[in-house]
């Protein structure tokens, strides 16, 4: 801005930059009001016709933080507009002018770091949920708080190197410093580092989620509760919580039984005595399962013969539930049913017999073997 002639016309400098200075903070305050009232008008019909919600979350963080952006700003530069009035031997005025500019450097810095991760995060979320929607799978839960995290703390890193760099300090040095220590930790805590970015493969290819039930290669079987950036942590059925290292669960095989779908087999083997109608036990079987309400009706419940064992004929019952939590609270009771029903209706549920003759010697006679009791195996 040219005020030549404002100065000629004023005279007294000190009194010329604080004039200017005062037509700055009104200049940047007008502007940024009228550029408050832009968005709240205009600019919030123009994102009305697009069908994306994210341009009216960031309309709506800018209008919160513009008027905080114009008043810094404004202050900021008024300042060093003053500063120029000041003479250089005023060594006092200087330092207290630069430690006000720098103030308002930092605080300015500040302002704008916070929108920028604000406005950051909220297009992470809503990139992520716009994938989950896509792909049709639920939102992890875990993985949106890392990539913020991390993001958040990329552009504050950002900020503190523009801060430094502004009062003179020589970036190039903490940036080598920087990686010399990063590259030393990363040696120390290479176990560490491991599990974080097994946490970190396990948040993008979904393997698992929060709330599935999965087996592990030890064979304990529990409800995911939470996926943290080093461990995953699953509850048992007795309620007690395991602890597992991401680097060990990527290495190894995990059976999921929710994914892809909560829809879960239902199976209930029993064995009959030989000469038992096959297909009145199928009867028995299937109508118990179709009148049970944790089964659906579809796929239909079926009943095979699964072998002609030693003792017994054994059928097996296969039908499915809605919800994998439901799955043994229904075999169980299942059971309870066919017992109960094979008990009414007269079929033999065969047990193993043995029978055992013990044979007796006297005086180098051998009598004939005594038939004993017979004994369940």
């Amino acid at each position: 801005m040219n005020f030549e002639k404002l100065q000629t016309y004023i005279g007294d400098e000190l009194f010329y930059h604080v004039v200017v200075a005062g037509i700055l903070v009104f200049v940047i305050m007008t502007l940024g009001w009228l550029f408050k009232r832009f968005l709240n008008t205009v600019g919030r019909r123009l994102i009305a016709k697009t069908e994306s919600e994210l341009d009216d979350v960031i309309v709506d963080i800018l209008v919160q933080n513009v008027k905080w952006f114009a008043l810094v700003l404004a202050f900021y530069l008024a300042a060093e507009e003053i500063t120029k009035a000041v003479p250089p031997d005023n060594v006092t005025a200087l330092q207290f002018l630069g430690y006000f500019n720098g103030i308002l450097f930092v605080l300015f810095v500040i302002v704008v770091t916070g929108i920028v991760i604000r406005i950051v995060d909220t297009s992470v979320k809503y990139a992520i949920e716009n994938h989950a929607k896509r792909i049709n799978a639920k939102l992890n839960e875990a993985l949106l708080p890392l990539i913020n995290r991390a993001v958040n703390i990329i552009i504050f890193l950002i900020a503190v190197i523009i801060v430094l760099n502004h009062f003179g300090q020589d970036v190039s040095s903490l940036v080598v410093s920087l990686g010399v220590g990063s590259l030393a930790i990363a040696l120390a805590a290479q176990e560490t580092l491991a599990n974080m970015i097994a946490g970190f493969v396990i948040m993008m290819d979904r393997p698992f989620r929060v709330g599935d039930r999965i087996k592990l290669p030890s064979g304990e079987i529990g409800d995911v509760s939470e996926i943290g950036i080093r461990s995953t942590k699953i509850l048992d059925f007795d309620n007690n919580l395991i602890v597992h290292p991401n680097a060990e669960l990527i290495k190894s095989k995990i059976i999921n039984y929710s994914y892809p779908e909560e829809i879960i087999r239902v199976v209930v083997e029993v064995g009959v005595a030989y000469g038992t109608e096959v297909d009145k036990v199928r009867y028995i079987m299937l109508d118990l399962a179709r009148n049970h309400p944790n089964i659906l009706k579809d796929p239909i419940p079926e009943v095979f013969v699964m072998d002609l064992a030693d003792s017994s004929v054994n059928l097996r019952l296969i039908a499915h539930t809605d919800d994998f939590r439901k799955k043994f609270i229904t075999e169980t009771s299942i059971r309870e049913q066919i017992y109960n029903a094979f008990s009414s209706e007269n079929v033999e549920i065969p047990f193993p017999r043995r029978v055992i003759y013990v044979q007796e010697q006297r005086n180098g006679t051998t009598k004939a073997p005594k038939k004993r009791k017979a004994v369940r195996r």
